[in-house]
Order: C-alpha cells, then sequence, then structure tokens
C-alpha cells in the first residue's frame, strides 16, 4: 500500500493508516493511528478459541481474519477512525475491519488485492464468519468501489476471473528514502549474486541459516534481507535487517524466497527469477503459479536452495522468462494514474449521494 500513500500524498490528499503498533514503525515516515493488539495477540486468541494455529489456511485462519481480529480492533479503530474523519478508506481483501469502518461512517471504499485468486470453500467461510459480526453491530454492507489488482493476467491458473470491478494496479518494489542500507562489499565480487529473505511473517531461523549456506556453498554471495540475527558478515553471506527490494533486487542474479505476495510481486517488477520454499498462507499456491509460468523452480528441502539456484543462474530460459514478466508487469496501470482514477469514483459516489 505504501506506493498508493506515497502517489496520493503527492496528489495533494491527507492520508494516514490504521494499524497497530507494532507495523508503524514500517510505515514511517507516514502518519500511523494505531487500534488493536499485535498480531500475536491475535494469533494467540484464535489458539484460544480454536486450538489451532492460524497459518495455514483453514478455520483457524478464518477465525484470525474474520472473528477474532474483529473482536480485537473494530471498537478502538472505529474511535480513530471517526476523529479523523477519512472521506475514502482502502484496505487489503482479509482486513474485516476496515469495511466495517466504511459501512458505520457510510465511507467509500477500495480494497488493494495482495494475493491471487483464493479457494471458493476459503472464501465463503471468511463471508459467513464475517457476516455474524455485521450482524452483530447492526451493519449493512456497501458496494465497495473497485478492487485493486496488482496480480499480473499470467499468474492466473485457468479458469481464474479478475474481479468484476477490477483495476489493474502496476506492482512496485518497496523502497523508502528513510532507508540507508547500501549494498555491502564482498571479498570476492566475481561470484553470481543471491537475495534471500523469507519476509516478515515466516520466524524460522534454522531454515534462514541452512538455506544461507546452501547458496554460500554454491558459489554465491548471499544478502539475507530481514535477518533475525544483527546485521554482519559471515564468509560470503551478508546478514542484513528489513531492506528496501528496488535497491536490492536489481544487484541479485535470483532471489530464494518463501514466495509471499509482495516479495513475489517485486521479483517480478524487477524481472528477477526465483527458488521458492513456501511455508504457509499463500505461498503454497504462489510457488505452483510462478513455476508454472516458468519464472521459478519450487524446492522442499533447504539444502537444495544453492544447488538449484546455479541451475537458474546459468540457464538463459529463467531470466528471459523474468524479463518478459517485468515487461509485462511494466505495462501494467501505474500508481500515478490510479490516484485520479480513485478520485473520479469518489466524486461519482458523493454525486449519488446528493
Amino acid at each position: 500500500m505504501l506506493p498508493l500513500a506515497i502517489a496520493a500524498r503527492a496528489a495533494g490528499h491527507e492520508l494516514v493508516f490504521l494499524s497497530n503498533t507494532e507495523t508503524a514503525p514500517l510505515l514511517r515516515p507516514l502518519p500511523v493511528l494505531t487500534a488493536g493488539p499485535t498480531l500475536d495477540a491475535q494469533v494467540a486468541e484464535t489458539q484460544q478459541r480454536t486450538g489451532l494455529h492460524p497459518a495455514q489456511p483453514g478455520p483457524a485462519a478464518v477465525e484470525l481474519f474474520a472473528g477474532a481480529r474483529v473482536d480485537l480492533t473494530y471498537d478502538d479503530a472505529l474511535r480513530e477512525a471517526t476523529a479523523f474523519r477519512p472521506e475514502l478508506i482502502v484496505c487489503e481483501p482479509f482486513d474485516y475491519v476496515a469495511p466495517m469502518i466504511a459501512f458505520a461512517l457510510d465511507v467509500p471504499w477500495v480494497v488493494l488485492g495482495i494475493s491471487g485468486n483464493m479457494p471458493s470453500e476459503l472464501m465463503s467461510a471468511l463471508r459467513g464468519r464475517w457476516q455474524k459480526q455485521l450482524d452483530r453491530y447492526s451493519l449493512r454492507a456497501t458496494k465497495r468501489l473497485a478492487y485493486l489488482d496488482p496480480y499480473p493476467a499470467f499468474l492466473r491458473q485457468e479458469g481464474e476471473e479478475p474481479e468484476p470491478d477490477a483495476i489493474v494496479i502496476r506492482p512496485i518494489a518497496f523502497d523508502r528514502e528513510v532507508d540507508t542500507f547500501e549494498i555491502p562489499k564482498f571479498r570476492d565480487e566475481s561470484r553470481p549474486r543471491a537475495l534471500m529473505t523469507f519476509g516478515t511473517s515466516v520466524l524460522e531461523p534454522e531454515a534462514e541459516e541452512a538455506t544461507a549456506h546452501s547458496l554460500a556453498d554454491s558459489g554465491f554471495n548471499v544478502i539475507v534481507a530481514g535477518s533475525h540475527t544483527p546485521e554482519h558478515s559471515t564468509g560470503h553471506v551478508h546478514h542484513a535487517d528489513f531492506v528496501p527490494l528496488a535497491r536490492v533486487l536489481p544487484w541479485a542474479d535470483v532471489l530464494v524466497s518463501a514466495g509471499g505476495t509482495g516479495t513475489v510481486l517485486a521479483a517480478l517488477a524487477t524481472g528477477t527469477p526465483m527458488v521458492v520454499r513456501p511455508f504457509h498462507a499463500d505461498q503454497p499456491w504462489n510457488a505452483k503459479r510462478l513455476s508454472r509460468a516458468g519464472l521459478a523452480e519450487t524446492i522442499s528441502d533447504f539444502s537444495d536452495s544453492g544447488p538449484v539456484a546455479a541451475k537458474i543462474v546459468v540457464t538463459p530460459f529463467y531470466r528471459e522468462a523474468a524479463a518478459l514478466a517485468a515487461r509485462e508487469v511494466s505495462m501494467m496501470t501505474p500508481v500515478s494514474e490510479i490516484v485520479p482514477m480513485l478520485e473520479a469514483e469518489v466524486l461519482g459516489h458523493l454525486g449519488e449521494r446528493v
């Protein structure tokens, strides 16, 4: 959402993010209103209710997004939003609090996609759980203005159709001016380069270390982004913190990741081929889509990271497929053109109300 927020501010709009205190540092210097507990607290509440961890799609995930999070966040979020008086609310598809605020305040709302198509059974269960929340708060759902879709058409599986109100939006690799990260120097700069990240939702230090070692042993210089250890360099591996992908991906010959949507879309935008080792959520589905399109190889054993990455680097097919994907992504609607579209949609909505 950051590129859209930055574009909206550049167009003269006032905006804030509404999130919890845990996320606020990642959004700075943009302003943040805080509401609700941390993700860990939401997960703990979900486990207490269901006896299950919500990492995998299923009943616990349904309860996390449409049940526990609403119960723990909605009242605080509505109070903050009421004071801010928004004229448009933008949320992601699994945020069931933001649309409720839109319903309560009679404000238009837009969804920004964060994944490809989800199984119909999962979405039906989420809607059913959410309807109980709407009934509890005596809220009547209003129609969203649009679905901003950053997922390229070439990743759609056979039979998958875009949302009927979809507006295509070009994904952008993450960057912020406040980040001071610079590419580290390696003692042998002639080695191929690998960026490795499991994102912000996978906490697996041992898996991270095994993957980094496999890459280094296969001849790579490696940057480990989002590392769970202090920033340092060991041999051909540099452990970093949260890094701007827009600056690191062009450096990398290959990306090794868990297949999270943000990382995947950034790699597509920069034309970087991938090795994917999925863990949870939509990562296995992303891995299948990427492998089918020739943009990635999927592995299950961390020790395969290096050999598979080495194969990708020396096989022109992968780089050519990634370059073609980047060209197709570049033809999607840029975020700078999305803001005027949203302005028109909001003005139209206001006209209908008058």
